[in-house]
């Protein structure tokens, strides 16, 4: 029996990567081709210990959890990862921004804040409430209208995933919420 490979071209995010190099930058649902370049942008930061790090499998099962903003290189024509994040629906009324990563080059732009305000808005359509995230970068998310909120008041189900991250006993992250439906 044979067993069908898929193939899909690898993106990349290059280090060298410049605003110039970009064309127009579009935010749309993550495609099964994103994949690798949202594990280059995302493993960037997290090897800067600045986010957890993402491998291919764990992005393949997510993937519909995932936005990606991305553009098309001038040099070469081909499409780039430069941003994406997460919204991970853990209960009825509760949601979480996760992996919310912006290429240098994009950042300061607005990208960012523009691809959490499509996962609220998704929040708004699922009629979830509340979206809490865990950040380094309290002023981004505070620009956005999250608060700081005790991460003590988070039901355990958040705690399930938290227990695998290399911070579990020293996080050093701010916990953040937004209120949809305010």
């Amino acid at each position: 029996m044979d067993i069908p490979l898929v193939k899909t071209p690898v993106q990349t995010v290059f280090p060298d990567l410049t605003e110039d190099m970009l064309g127009t930058i579009d935010i749309r649902p993550a495609k099964a081709g994103d994949v690798h370049g949202m594990s280059a942008l995302i493993n960037h930061y997290a090897s800067n210990n600045v986010m957890l790090a993402r491998g291919p499998q764990y992005l393949y099962q997510h993937l519909q959890d995932y936005l990606v903003a991305t553009s098309i290189r001038k040099d070469t024509g081909k499409e780039c990862v430069v941003g994406c994040a997460a919204l991970n629906i853990l209960w009825g009324d509760l949601a979480e921004v996760r992996s919310l990563a912006v290429h240098r080059s994009c950042q300061h732009k607005g990208l960012g804040g523009d691809i959490v305000r499509q996962l609220i808005e998704r929040c708004r359509a699922l009629e979830i409430p509340r979206v809490f995230c865990f950040t380094l970068v309290d002023a981004f998310f505070r620009s956005i209208g999250f608060t700081v909120f005790d991460r003590d008041l988070l039901p355990p189900i958040v705690w399930a995933e938290c227990s695998k991250c290399p911070k579990f006993y020293n996080c050093d992250e701010i916990s953040m919420i937004f209120q949809v439906d305010k």
